[in-house]
Formats: C-alpha cells, sequence, structure tokens
C-alpha cells in the first residue's frame, strides 16, 4: 500500500492538481491603500442628491471616504459610490462600515452611513438597507427596505436597534423578494422570509453617505461580494473526503458524492476568504494551502 502524502500552495487555484472552473468572487476590494479615486472607475460610479462641488470621496489607507459638506439647515444631500456591475439575487454583500461620533446639537440635523442594495433591473428607488443613524440624542443601527419611484422613496424600518457603537462588519443577503437576513460580525441581527421587497434583481450596491442640514463623512472597508455560500469540489471519487480550514475559523467537512462531487457549505458571514483544502481518499492524501476561495467557487481536482 502507497500513501500520498503531498502538499501544494494553491493561491485561487493556481496550483495544477486543483483548477478552479467557475469563480465564485464577483467583487473584492480591500478599501486599505491611498490611491487617486479615480482607479475606482470603471468598477464604481459616483452620485447622489449632492453635487461634487459640495461632496468628495477619497481613498486612503484607512478606507473609502464618501463626505458632504455642510448645507441648509433641515434638507438632506446624499453621495455615493456605487458598483458599475450588478450582482444575482442571494448573492452574499458583507463591507465594514463606520459612522463618525459626534454631537448633534439641532432636532432638524442627522447623519447616515448607508449600505444599501437596490434593484439594477431599473431606476426605482427600490432597495434594502443597513444604517448607522445619528440624531440629536440619539444613535442607532436600523435594518430596512424601501420602494418608490425614480425620484423619491418611501422607508420601512424593519429593525431598529439603538447602539453607540461606530462601526459594525456588515454581511447581508435577499433574493429581492421575500428574504432578507443580516449578520453583525458573526452573529445574526435580523432574518425574515415572509417580507414583500419589491427589489427586482440583478442587484447593485451603494456605500453612501445621507446628512440633514450638517457636514457628515462616513468610511467604507473590507466590500466583498460573493455568488453563494458553498464551494464545490468536481473531479473526485465517490466517497472521498473534503475539508477546508479558513485561516483562523473551523475547519468545514464533505464527503464526494456518486458524481465525484463535494459540497463545502461555508458560514454566510465568512463566504469569501483564504484557507486550507484537503482531499483525502484510499492511498492518497493531497493538501493545497492558501486557496482564496469564494461561495459559489467551482474546482476540480485533477491529481
Amino acid at each position: 500500500m502507497v500513501l500520498a502524502l503531498l502538499t501544494a500552495a494553491c493561491g485561487g487555484g493556481t496550483d495544477p492538481g486543483l483548477v478552479l472552473t467557475h469563480n465564485g468572487r464577483l467583487a473584492d476590494y480591500a478599501f486599505d491603500k491611498a490611491a487617486p479615486i479615480s482607479t475606482l472607475t470603471p468598477a464604481f460610479r459616483l452620485g447622489g442628491t449632492a453635487t461634487s462641488r459640495h461632496a468628495t470621496v477619497s481613498l486612503r489607507s484607512s478606507g473609502l471616504y464618501v463626505h458632504v459638506d455642510q448645507h441648509q439647515p433641515g434638507t438632506w444631500l446624499g453621495y455615493y459610490e456605487a458598483t458599475a456591475a450588478t450582482f444575482p439575487a442571494n448573492s452574499v454583500i458583507h463591507v465594514r462600515m463606520w459612522r463618525p461620533q459626534r454631537s448633534v446639537p439641532l432636532a432638524t440635523e442627522s447623519g447616515i452611513a448607508l449600505l444599501a442594495v437596490q434593484t439594477g433591473a431599473s431606476k426605482l428607488l427600490d432597495y434594502v438597507l443597513v444604517a448607522g443613524v445619528i440624531t440629536q440624542g440619539q444613535e442607532s443601527w436600523l435594518v430596512g427596505h424601501a420602494n418608490g419611484g425614480t425620484l423619491y422613496s418611501t422607508t420601512k424600518v424593519l429593525s431598529d436597534m439603538p447602539s453607540p457603537t461606530t462601526s459594525e462588519d456588515i454581511t447581508l443577503k435577499t433574493n429581492g423578494s421575500s428574504q432578507f437576513s443580516v449578520y453583525f460580525g458573526d452573529k445574526l441581527v435580523y432574518e425574515s422570509k415572509s417580507l414583500k421587497l419589491g427589489v427586482a434583481p440583478p442587484l447593485r450596491v451603494y456605500l453612501e453617505v445621507e446628512a440633514r442640514g450638517m457636514a457628515y463623512i462616513t468610511r467604507f472597508q473590507h466590500f466583498w461580494v460573493s455568488a453563494g455560500t458553498s464551494v464545490r469540489v468536481a473531479g473526485l471519487q465517490p466517497g472521498y473526503h473534503v475539508s477546508l480550514t479558513p485561516d483562523g475559523d473551523a475547519t468545514i467537512h464533505a464527503v464526494a458524492n456518486s458524481t465525484g462531487q463535494a459540497r463545502l457549505q461555508l458560514p454566510l458571514t465568512e463566504a469569501v476568504g483564504k484557507g486550507t483544502l484537503k482531499i483525502d481518499g484510499p492511498h492518497l492524501r493531497r493538501q493545497f494551502k492558501n486557496v482564496a476561495f469564494a461561495g459559489g467557487d467551482v474546482y476540480k481536482f485533477t491529481s
């Protein structure tokens, strides 16, 4: 009996023994290096109710900053960086979002850091959202959805969570019609499967600031989108054992079915990452290190 014990580096499937045949990583931007904002073109586009005279976007080592200037009391201005690409229903969307801690002395002032996932099928303002909100005497994070025409929409708050926390690691998933789930870190903070969202896919992501009667700035990092929450490995013998150990997280296991395919189910909040993939079978043990994986990936094992 001869047992093959082989180890290979596999940055995103570059090892010939493990070939990435379908890429589930739809977007991946760390926003951790200073650069001209033009470097995000054509992947992102700017817009909003504010003009470029009253709003700025900058890319620094500490994140993507979206800012609106001081403006007329009681009026709203917003500005955003939106993806040019659209994504299918049930894509997993993640970003770390900050809202600054500051005093709001007047009832006519508000500031909002906003992650919005809007229909890309039309110009209608139909979207789901997660927002960090600051008003006079209150700080909170909320989950909601909105529907409207091309100029205005009405927002329905689904969950309002008072909190002084100024940043959250947000991961969300929606089918655009009835299902919507939101995590802060690895904690599920909202989930429903019986909504009437009316957000027709494909979906576009907006990283946004909204402010009423005052200057306000938001910051974003570690933005990614995956096509799903599982990694599939094909080309195996039935009964082969496959495991994926994401860096710093628990190992995920699967067994190849009768067609030689194994499906590794990822936690929603860990749908993009890097780790070690192992394949074990009779007389065979293969290990691939530094695999850059994403939900929706399909790999083929060749040797």
